[in-house]
C-alpha cells in the first residue's frame, strides 16, 4: 500500500444513475487503466437527502471500485449560488498531491495509443513548476464565456487560458491550496446565480488563478483524452443547459460514437 496515494480521483454526483452507469466506468478506465501511479477513488454524493443513496452506494463498491463514498446533505452550511457550488466548496481535499474532480455528467475517453494518462498528467505538472490548476474540456465551443489564451503558454503541454469549467479539474494541491488561501479561501457564502448574473465556484477559481493575477490556468491540449460534458445548451449562445436525463444520455451516446470513429475503435 502506498500512502498517501499520488492521485485522488473524485466523481461528484447527485442522481441520474443511468447516466452514471455510463460516464463513471468510461472515465475511470480512461484515467486509470495501466497506470503505475497509486490513486484513491472517491465518490462524493451531494444532496444526499434526495439522492438514490442505496443504489449509488451499491454500484460504487461492487461495480465501479470506489474506495470511499461521501454523503453530503444540503440542509446545513450549503454554499450559495448554483447547486454545483456546494459539492466543490465542501470537497477540495489535499490528501494527495493531485486531485482530479469530475462532475457526474462528464465523461472522458482515452486515446487507445496511450499507456498511462496519470503519468502524463504528473509529468506535465513536474515540468511546469508554476502550474497549480489545469483542465481539459473538448466541447467548450458552446460556452457563453469563451475559452481564450491568457498570456504565454505555461509549457509546451499547457496553454495558459482565461477560465475553467468545474466539469473536469486537476489540482496540484500543494501549489493550489496556498493560492486559494491567499485570496481569502473559497467564499462559499458569497456565490450567487439568479440566471441572469452569477459568480459561482468556477468563476471564482478562474479569477483567482488566471494570469497575470494568478499563476495561470493550464489547458492540457496534448493530454491523450477527450473530455465532454454530456448535456447541451437550451439554445445557441445560452448560458443554460437542458439538464434532463434523456438529453444527457443522447449526448453521451453521440460523443462515444464520435470518439470511437475518431480513434478507429
Amino acid at each position: 500500500m502506498t500512502y498517501p496515494p499520488v492521485f485522488t480521483i473524485a466523481y461528484l454526483v447527485h442522481s441520474d444513475v443511468e447516466l452514471l452507469r455510463r460516464t463513471i466506468p468510461a472515465t475511470l478506465d480512461a484515467l486509470c487503466r495501466g497506470t503505475q501511479h497509486p490513486y484513491d477513488l472517491v465518490l462524493v454524493v451531494d444532496g444526499a437527502e434526495s439522492a438514490p443513496i442505496d443504489e449509488i452506494t451499491e454500484l460504487a463498491y461492487t461495480t465501479w471500485g470506489f474506495d470511499e463514498v461521501r454523503l453530503r446533505w444540503r440542509t446545513r452550511h450549503r454554499a450559495s449560488g448554483d447547486q454545483a457550488n456546494n459539492i466543490h466548496t465542501q470537497f477540495v481535499t489535499d490528501k494527495s498531491r493531485f486531485l482530479i474532480t469530475i462532475e457526474g455528467d462528464v465523461v472522458a475517453f482515452r486515446d487507445p495509443n496511450t499507456t498511462d494518462v496519470l503519468a502524463e498528467i504528473a509529468d506535465t505538472f513536474d515540468r511546469c513548476p508554476q502550474l497549480a490548476l489545469a483542465q481539459r474540456i473538448d466541447d467548450h465551443d458552446c460556452w457563453q464565456w469563451k475559452l481564450e489564451d491568457a498570456g504565454p503558454a505555461l509549457s509546451e503541454k499547457a496553454r495558459s487560458v482565461n477560465r475553467v469549467s468545474s466539469h473536469f479539474l486537476i489540482y496540484d494541491t500543494h501549489r493550489a491550496r496556498p493560492v486559494m488561501a491567499a485570496s481569502g479561501g473559497i467564499p462559499g457564502d458569497q456565490f450567487h446565480d439568479d440566471g441572469h448574473t452569477w459568480m459561482n465556484y468556477e468563476d471564482w477559481l478562474s479569477h483567482t488563478f488566471t494570469h497575470p493575477a494568478g499563476p495561470g490556468i493550464g489547458y492540457l491540449h496534448q493530454l491523450p483524452l477527450r473530455v465532454y460534458h454530456c448535456d447541451e445548451k437550451t439554445e445557441p449562445g445560452s448560458a443554460h443547459y437542458r439538464r434532463d436525463l434523456a438529453t444527457r444520455l443522447r449526448v453521451f451516446a453521440e460523443r462515444e460514437h464520435a470518439v470511437n470513429k475518431e480513434f478507429g475503435v
